[in-house]
């Protein structure tokens, strides 16, 4: 089979191509030349010849449909077609001439064209593509016209002159804008980078007028035709920005995650919506803190914490401890009643991931250490390491927007709506509480996720919803999760520090704690004994009034320490408000000390004096009987000195009682009865003191 192949003489370096193969005859046409007829050749003499077989130096080019080329193609087609319906005559001459004048009759293209088209079907391979245009060697694709006198491209029709060609020199110059300026910084526009190609243009070519300047249609030709859109966009944005929000995303969260519980998302925002106080709706409270824990296999809404702590270890420590318990009861409390089967999120999961802020310190070390959960920290500036949380906010927000007062609006929102959005707040926590346990159980039931993406072994009559994926998930991948006591897990979530202990009772932060453990123990005794001098102290930094300390290195338990009659002043406190009361004490105490420093030399100055004029007083008169005697007189003279002292310090009466003669003194012994020197009465001391023994 010879036909449409092409072959090479060996003598003469020509190539032909077989255009008909007719028994033992042959018709070959030169591919080559411009004036090129086929001519015959029997199949014994091709073979003489020794003509080889070579690649076809034409071979048929795709041609997109509906494009120039394709037009010219299907017209030169159309005009041949009713040639080659006479295909064995056109290798004769006088056939071919007698077919074509008929042609001419019927079509309005010229017989050179007819010819052209006839000799290109046959030298490029005899099929409908071998008539189309050579357009891709048009233009020079890649390489910029540079060395030209004249401007390129359509002519101006408005703007005067003639304009400037984009010579080598002109696109350094744009380059450089473009580089050293527009790509460095997002903020700038393309017109300013425009203005600033321009005054450089202006700085090289001083004699450039207002009519030979670059145009904007020139630069904007040049960025399009020598810089990608996708690395302009990389240059230009922040990297932390791009990675984030615009890199391409080559997989899912869900693919890393065998089932439930194999990691949880957790992060905190503040909610569009301000709120009033519980027992006074008039008072405006803010706005509230929102912490969700959502499972990443299933979607799922494992924990929450709404109120009004800020973003904390102690505000996450509330929320994790509620994704690994039973929520009937914490929905109960708000008034709504589901069952187990309704929110069966219950267990601890193998993985966490959180921001860098809460979980990123020594408090998270509980988390690994008791109960096995591996840590990980997003990025700093990546909230798509945890786009599964993130994007929930958003979420659920969106349901209640319309319905509540006090929300959020824009920044030009108080403008438009001519008041405070703020005043408008109507619901207070717990009502706000018991509408997202609402929308959080709906989302979890009802709500179908969009774009999940599917293992290749989950069932096709699988919803994408977040419970009956969970429930798919425990029962065909990781299976119950682990469980754990709330209490105990509540506890070991608080975040913990050192204490000390002494016999006023457990110290922290300045507090002092009691508990009935240690009093068993004997710790608070004022006896020498081997006491701990530190301990341990988990606590929850919204209230002073119960610590919880760890009696040992295990994580299994605890004492209830509650705070000492020492320390009541700091009652129904937050540890952020003790500490505020503590450094006002403090400072008062300073100040205190401050004046007692000030003015204790005056008192001492005062003290010496009185020491030095009774030291002269006592130098100035000799005593006249012996140190023997002088001793021996205490008792008396102490007795001489009380009667003085009772005299000076009794009740005197305003009125002094006038006498004609002194009293009648009546004594209490006769005259005859001895006296006895040695009888001894007692003091007013003693007679004033508690017979108590």
């Amino acid at each position: 089979m010879l036909l449409n192949r092409v072959f090479k003489d060996p003598a003469t370096g020509k190539r032909y191509r077989v255009v008909l193969e007719h028994l033992s005859d042959l018709m070959l046409i030169d591919v080559d030349s411009e004036k090129a007829w086929p001519f015959p050749i029997s199949e014994p003499e091709f073979e003489a010849l020794g003509y080889t077989t070579i690649p076809d130096p034409y071979p048929l080019s795709t041609v997109e449909e509906g494009s120039v080329g394709a037009q010219r193609r299907d017209e030169a087609w159309n005009t041949l077609s009713p040639l080659l319906n006479h295909y064995l005559s056109l290798f004769s001459k006088k056939e071919r001439n007698r077919l074509i004048k008929e042609l001419l009759a019927s079509t309005d293209k010229p017989r050179l064209y007819i010819i052209r088209q006839l000799r290109r079907y046959w030298q490029r391979g005899m099929a409908p593509n071998a008539l189309a245009p050579d357009y891709y060697k048009c233009g020079a694709k890649g390489q910029p016209r540079r060395e030209v006198e004249n401007k390129v491209g359509p002519k101006r029709t408005v703007s005067p002159g003639r304009g400037v060609p984009v010579t080598d020199e002109v696109a350094e110059l744009f380059r450089m804008v473009l580089d050293g300026f527009y790509l460095t910084n997002e903020k700038v526009p393309f017109t300013a980078a425009y203005d600033k190609a321009v005054g450089l243009f202006k700085a090289r070519y001083p004699s450039a007028t207002e009519k030979s300047l670059p145009t904007m249609r020139q630069f904007r030709y040049f960025y399009e035709t020598n810089y990608r859109k996708n690395e302009v966009i990389r240059k230009r944005t922040p990297s932390r920005i791009y990675q984030k929000d615009k890199r391409a995303l080559t997989s899912t969260s869900a693919n890393l995650n065998f089932g439930p519980g194999a990691r949880y998302e957790i992060d905190a925002t503040i909610g569009d919506v301000y709120l009033v106080a519980e027992n006074d709706p008039s008072s405006i409270i803010g706005r509230p803190v929102m912490y969700f824990v959502k499972d990443v296999f299933s979607r799922m809404v494992v924990g929450m914490y709404v109120g009004l702590e800020d973003p904390s270890w102690a505000a996450a420590m509330i929320a994790l401890g509620n994704a690994f318990s039973d929520k009937t009861a914490y929905c109960r409390e708000y008034g709504v009643n589901i069952r187990t089967e309704d929110w069966p999120s219950v267990g601890v999961p193998a993985g966490i991931m959180a921001d860098r802020g809460e979980l990123l310190s020594k408090q998270a070390d509980v988390l690994v250490n008791r109960f096995g959960i591996q840590l990980s920290n997003s990025r700093a500036y990546r909230g798509d390491d945890k786009a599964i949380c993130e994007r929930f906010f958003n979420t659920i927000q969106s349901k209640f927007r319309p319905y509540v007062g006090g929300v959020v609006e824009p920044v030009n929102g108080k403008k438009r709506n001519g008041k405070r959005y703020e005043l408008d707040a109507e619901l207070n926590l717990p009502e706000f509480m018991k509408l997202l346990i609402n929308l959080v159980i709906i989302y979890n039931t009802q709500h179908v996720v969009e774009g999940y993406d599917f293992a290749p072994d989950m069932p096709t009559d699988l919803p994408a919803v977040p419970r009956e994926l969970w429930n798919w998930g425990i029962q065909h991948r990781t299976g119950m999760l682990r469980s754990c006591e709330e209490n105990l897990a509540r506890i070991n979530l608080l975040p913990f520090e050192t204490g000390t202990v002494s016999q006023v009772g457990i110290t922290f932060k300045s507090l002092v704690y009691t508990c009935q453990e240690a009093l068993s123990a004997g710790w608070f005794d004022r006896i020498r004994q081997n006491r701990p001098s530190k301990v341990y102290i988990a606590f929850d930094p919204r209230r002073t009034n119960t610590v919880y300390l760890r009696p040992d290195s295990q994580f299994e338990n605890y004492w209830v320490c509650e705070l000492s009659d020492r320390s009541r002043r700091f009652k129904d406190m937050s540890f952020v408000e003790a500490a505020g009361i503590q450094k006002e004490m403090n400072r008062t105490k300073a100040t205190a000390k401050q004046e007692e420093d000030y003015h204790k030399p005056d008192a001492l100055t005062a003290v010496e004096e009185i020491v030095a004029n009774a030291k002269k007083r006592k130098d100035a008169k000799k005593p006249t009987v012996t140190n023997s005697n002088r001793l021996k007189g205490i008792r008396q003279n102490r007795v001489n000195e009380k009667e003085l002292e009772r005299n000076r310090s009794g009740i005197k009466s305003n009125t002094q009682s006038t006498r004609d003669r002194p009293a009648d003194i009546v004594p209490f012994r006769s005259n005859n009865t001895e006296s006895n020197d040695s009888l001894d009465y007692p003091d007013m001391d003693a007679f004033l003191e508690d017979d108590d023994e």
